[in-house]
């Protein structure tokens, strides 16, 4: 009844105002309030359009969902990282006709006048050079900010530093000597019993581009995106700087593993100098702090060398939507002067428009406290935009192995950059990078698919038929099919249907951006470059492999082990048995979230511990996820895992019950000792349940993913890169399906081989009662 009154509700709505435009966003509270206070507006100005408004924070997935469902949004957030793919695919529409309109109206003319140029640059691409700031243009700015360092004026007027005057710049060696002086103050007089850092490095893929840009460098060279220049000298003095700085002088916060957080340092007000970053840290700043701050432009190596990050988004218009004319009105309204002002007012990022930010809505907005906001103004002479591979696996190969010089120290920098530069290159001139691939012929994959499973139906079918059955046999059958079939339907819809999907796109490359029926066949190239070039598929097979070795046994040792303590005939035992059996119900975020705080390398629990016998030895703990991940990652995991062993546990505490009492007195009788009976009893008569527990623990292992997403999304330097984890990214980040398809395949086929083997080489060690052999 309610779904029909929805229903009709909806069919209502739909009469009353024929136009619906659907709004993907993301934001936090205060920013979904006012796209849905623009959204109400603009439909109480229009009673002809209803707006259906989606506010996400998994944006990226939930976009990729309703793009390759084919119900694309058809308004919704643009960040210039997704700017490149999108345009290639042709998933978003062109908007240079209606802007060129928009210049005929005076109206028009004033909004493009106002707007700062270099935003509608930023969302200029051209498809067949790859390049932003040139071609055609796929959206209109909603707001922007460029990078700045957030200061602490209470450590800086203690440290008795000087600040650059308002409108100036400063050099990288003054912010050195900042940050050094900062650092000096721990052990005086107020500092005892407080670390303080001079400052905190903000470091991912842009970011770090500003240092760069800063020293005069870059990323690519004039040659495009195969010629990086990490390795140049400019773009060396920029990490070698950084390095130096987190490594050797210590003077800016380095966090390695699970430790402090720089940025939460900061706004505990324990960091000097926080940045590069932009002002969305204004909104949280405003909800109080312990400390006076400002905010200072980037330094730079040289006056010509000043450049500033900049970040912006927009609102852009799906090229599938229905309403084309209408979504362009309404992106105009979302992008004009009053969203602008309302997203000053707010403290959250640099308005698009010339006139609102020079306004006293964002130079000095209500309830944030005064600071020199015109920094980040002043910082728009200098900013720039980064010109991003339309291959997401850019950034995936610089944050993943950037760490090793400029956090871990593992690598020099020049060795580092050159690593970087053949991870790309090997990337680019992968298999299924060398030439245009065909689509997918569907009707043939279809027929070859349907034909296939109706001889496998038929032969099923015909042998059922050879067997002699009576009326009553033939009616239980019936039965039989007739209770199953709600599971066998649902088996096959949901499971079967999809793994045979799967298999089919495992050779073929498709992003799920797009409808499926835009696939391209590739053939075998996906496994090609699987065992040729994908430098990950064998650090994640390693890793993984790593971890079941030596996991499995621990754990099951562990488990069985409990499950003799279980056995004991002790009062209140039931009571230890729930104690014991109740972690391994808990979910895994919850858990990781828990051994986050346990592994932590300043308070963590086990460190605390370790921490008095280490020094006895002579040395200490170690960086569980930090320095020492290359060792200590797996371990820890495992360690991990021991605390879920509960199931396992319940499991052998059933097999123990169900041994009976006259082998262990027959064992007795005949001098055998407790090491005996468990090895001559215990054992064999458990050997079935060890085997399943020893198959469901390697397959589960094979599919380690929440622990290793959660604490450490793989690093340091693909230290934790867990199988699954690899596919994960390949199929939801870079949304590569066909690719993550056929990792997936594979390790289908690895787990089955190995369950194989296992019941091949169990046969004459697992001993099933009853069973004549």
């Amino acid at each position: 009844a309610d779904v029909f009154r929805r229903a009709v509700l909806r069919w209502q709505e739909n009469t009353a105002r024929p136009v619906t435009l659907t709004l993907l966003h993301w934001g936090d509270p205060a920013e979904d309030r006012i796209v849905r206070e623009l959204a109400e507006q603009y439909e109480a100005a229009h009673p002809h359009v209803r707006i259906v408004r989606i506010s996400t924070s998994q944006f990226d997935s939930k976009l990729k969902t309703m793009m390759a469902a084919g119900t694309p949004p058809d308004l919704f957030y643009l960040p210039p990282r997704l700017l490149p793919e999108m345009a290639s695919l042709g998933l978003i529409r062109p908007i240079d006709d209606y802007v060129e309109r928009l210049r005929e109206t005076p109206e028009g003319r004033a909004y493009l006048d106002d707007v700062y140029p270099i935003l509608l640059e930023g969302f200029r691409f051209d498809v067949t050079t790859g390049r932003t700031g040139e071609g055609k243009l796929y959206a209109l700015p909603k707001d922007s900010t460029t990078a700045v360092f957030y200061v602490n004026l209470d450590l800086v007027e203690a440290a008795g530093v000087s600040l650059p005057a308002p409108g100036e710049g400063w050099t990288w060696a003054e912010f050195e000597a900042a940050a050094a002086r900062i650092t000096r103050l721990n052990g005086t007089a107020g500092f005892e019993r407080r670390q303080v850092y001079g400052a905190n490095f903000a470091i991912w893929p842009d970011t770090l581009r500003n240092f760069v840009w800063t020293f005069g460098g870059e990323f690519f060279g004039p040659g495009g995106f195969r010629d990086v220049t990490l390795d140049e000298p400019p773009a060396q003095a920029a990490l070698e700087m950084i390095r130096r700085l987190r490594l050797d002088d210590r003077t800016v916060f380095n966090a390695t593993g699970v430790a402090k957080d720089g940025g939460q340092e900061f706004f505990t007000g324990n960091v000097g100098f926080h940045g590069p970053v932009g002002r969305w840290l204004v909104p949280r700043l405003k909800e109080g702090t312990p400390f006076r701050w400002d905010v200072v432009a980037v330094p730079y190596l040289r006056p010509e060398f000043a450049a500033s990050q900049l970040f912006f988004t927009g609102w852009t218009m799906s090229s599938a939507t229905a309403h084309p004319d209408e979504a362009f009105r309404l992106m105009l309204y979302l992008c004009g002067p009053e969203g602008a002002a309302r997203q000053s007012r707010l403290g959250l990022a640099i308005p698009p428009m010339r006139s609102v930010a020079e306004s006293a809505d964002f130079l000095s907005p209500p309830g944030i406290p005064p600071h020199n906001a015109r920094t980040f103004l002043d910082a728009l002479k200098v900013a720039r935009i980064s010109q991003n591979p339309r291959q997401p696996e850019w950034d995936r190969i610089v944050g993943d192995q950037i760490s090793a010089s400029i956090q871990l120290g593992s690598q020099g920098t020049l060795e580092n950059a050159r690593a970087i530069e053949a991870a790309w290159l090997t990337e680019l001139a992968s298999p299924l990078r060398q030439r245009e691939w065909g689509p997918v012929r569907w009707p043939v994959v279809i027929g070859v698919t349907a034909g296939v499973l109706a001889t496998a139906v038929l032969v099923l079918v015909l042998r059922a038929r050879a067997e002699k059955l009576g009326p009553l046999d033939k009616a239980q059958e019936r039965a039989g099919f007739a209770f199953i079939f709600p599971w066998l339907a649902g088996f096959v819809v949901l499971t079967a249907g999809p793994m045979v999907l799967s298999l089919i796109l495992a050779f073929s490359q498709w992003t799920a951006m797009t409808p499926v029926a835009d696939a391209k066949w590739v053939g075998m190239a996906n496994y090609r470059q699987l065992m040729t070039t994908d430098p990950t598929f064998v650090q994640s097979l390693r890793v993984t492999l790593y971890f079941v070795v030596l996991s499995v046994p621990v754990t099951q040792v562990a488990a069985l082990g409990v499950a003799l303590l279980m056995n004991l005939p002790l009062r209140g035992i039931a009571f230890f048995r729930t104690v014991y059996f109740l972690p391994s119900v808990i979910s895994g975020v919850a858990l990781a979230v828990l051994w986050l705080q346990i592994f932590h390398n300043d308070y963590g629990l086990l460190n605390t511990v370790l921490r008095p016998v280490a020094g006895w030895l002579g040395t200490t703990p170690p960086d569980w996820f930090g320095v020492d991940a290359a060792r200590w990652a797996i371990p820890a995991f495992v360690i991990m895992g021991l605390w879920g062993v509960g199931g396992g546990m319940l499991i052998y505490l059933a097999g123990l019950k169900g041994i009976p009492r006259s082998l262990y007195e027959a064992a007795t009788i005949d001098g055998a000792g407790p090491l005996r009976r468990l090895w001559n009893v215990t054992l064999p008569m458990l050997s079935p349940l060890i085997f399943y527990n020893l198959v469901m623990g390697i397959i589960g292992s094979f599919q380690v993913f929440t622990q290793a997403f959660v604490m450490t999304g793989g690093g340091p330097q693909n230290a934790t890169l867990f199988y699954v984890l690899s596919l994960y990214r390949q199929a939801f980040e870079f949304h590569n399906m066909g690719y993550a398809s056929a990792m997936a395949w594979i390790l289908f086929v690895i787990c089955l081989l190995l369950t194989l083997l296992l019941f091949r080489g169990s046969r004459n060690l697992v001993f099933y009662e009853g069973l004549k052999r």
